[in-house]
């Protein structure tokens, strides 16, 4: 399956996931290495809360690369990954809208995409 034939909601995550992934790196390590060479001390502290938003991005970023996966497990990773997006207010916030705007609007693609099938009544 190439990529134009992904629902359009995967193609936001996976994009979200790469977007989210590179900058929590680029935010964590620095923050960490900073945190780590003034010995963790009480200015330290700031660096340190920096870099747990940095590694919540890259968990949110993993995951909505995890959800490009053609499996139900797929679709759990892309929600997991939407709910640690909503902690980054708000920027996460309005992401997180933006993909169930879009993922609302492609519910029977998404459904075979990830082989839900409807249940009879």
């Amino acid at each position: 399956m190439n990529a134009a034939e992904k629902p359009a909601a995967v193609r936001v995550l996976r994009t979200t996931g790469w977007v989210a992934t590179i900058a929590g790196l680029a935010i964590a390590v620095p923050s960490f290495a900073i945190g780590a060479a003034n010995g963790f001390d009480e200015l330290a502290k700031v660096w340190v809360a920096l870099a747990a938003a940095g590694v919540l991005l890259v968990l949110a970023g993993v995951t909505a690369l995890l959800a490009g996966r053609r499996t139900p497990a797929g679709l759990a990773f892309g929600l997991v990954s939407c709910t640690l997006l909503l902690l980054l207010l708000p920027l996460g916030t309005l992401l997180t809208v933006v993909i169930a705007i879009v993922a609302s609007q492609s519910w029977p693609q998404l459904r075979e995409y990830y082989g839900l099938r409807r249940r009879p009544a």
